[in-house]
């Protein structure tokens, strides 16, 4: 067993050195919360090939580290199991539950002291086996796509002294709650309002989550990305705040229960040629303010719905 003492101690001697701090106090406060967060995670043993970590715990957990540069720091990335050879290749050993540490060691003793600070791109590409994620102090960048076809997620947990990201009821979101950037696909949830904080709804955020019936995107969200709410096939009602400017590509795409759209905004989102199915066009009903709907007519996808309606 190593010796556990040694590999904190060296582990706050390499986070002091990494992070500017103006005291040596508000170093220590810092080292202290992220090596508290490691803690909890206990590493088993390590190895490094071809510029990766492998990393074992105590959970049955691997997790595989990409080296970033010369200063110690790992960004974590897709598995390297059962001769994989890019993210998509294979099943990805990834799953259950994901506690992502703020540190990695390797060494005999534990003498080489890595610093996690984002999550790949692809990462946990299509892995659909995984619970939940817990996002560790250190991250300081989620790359695109890290947790694309995670269908398996109910959860999100951010370490609450994480400066660039936060959860809130295990939704992920940037740090001051302007972007929501991933809505977990099992999260059981009928109804959701998107906080009044969030003006940007990210690629995919929601994508492929079978529970929700109702969303509610508030007046100061201007942006819904593509594909943000593709594949939401339970969705049947849809109100979008009155500054919404931007819908994304296909961002309602295959959501075949939509019944009611609620437009507030008197000036017409601005659409990708793509945005609703056909059938949504046909079917859903779409409300929008007294006196716009020649505007709501004149505008790109928004003119082809058959069933609109001044409110």
């Amino acid at each position: 067993m190593k010796n556990c003492f040694s590999i904190f101690l060296t582990a706050a001697i390499f986070a002091a050195s990494m992070v500017g701090c103006k005291s040596s106090k508000n170093i220590e406060s810092s080292t202290q919360k992220e090596i508290a967060n490691t803690i909890l995670i206990k590493q088993t043993s390590s190895n490094i090939e071809d510029n990766i970590i492998t990393a074992k715990y105590d959970n049955g957990t691997t997790l595989y580290y990409r080296i970033l540069d010369n200063f110690g720091n790992v960004s974590v990335t897709w598995d390297r199991t059962n001769g994989r050879k890019s993210f998509d290749d294979g099943v990805s050993s990834y799953k259950g539950k994901i506690d992502i540490p703020s540190f990695v060691y390797t060494g005999d003793n534990g003498e080489f002291v890595f610093r996690v600070m984002e999550i790949d791109e692809n990462a946990f590409y299509g892995c659909d086996r995984i619970t939940s994620v817990s996002v560790p102090f250190s991250i300081v960048r989620i790359l695109p796509n890290a947790f694309k076809g995670c269908t398996g997620i109910e959860k999100y947990n951010v370490n609450q002294d994480n400066q660039t990201y936060r959860d809130i009821d295990g939704v992920l979101f940037s740090r001051d709650s302007t972007m929501l950037i991933d809505y977990p696909s099992k999260k059981n949830a009928a109804e959701y309002l998107v906080p009044q904080t969030v003006s940007y709804i990210c690629t995919s955020a929601f994508m492929g989550n079978t529970f929700l019936k109702k969303v509610s995107i508030g007046n100061f969200c201007t942006a819904i990305s593509d594909f943000a709410f593709m594949g939401c096939t339970a969705l049947k009602e849809v109100e979008l705040g009155n500054h919404v400017r931007i819908i994304g590509a296909q961002a309602f795409k295959n959501c075949s229960s939509l019944e009611i759209i609620n437009a507030r905004g008197i000036f017409p989102a601005h659409n990708s040629p793509t945005v609703f199915d056909d059938a949504t066009k046909q079917n859903c009903k779409l409300y929008v303010p007294k006196g716009q709907m020649q505007n709501y007519k004149r505008r790109l996808e928004w003119g082809d719905f058959k069933n609109m309606q001044e409110y």
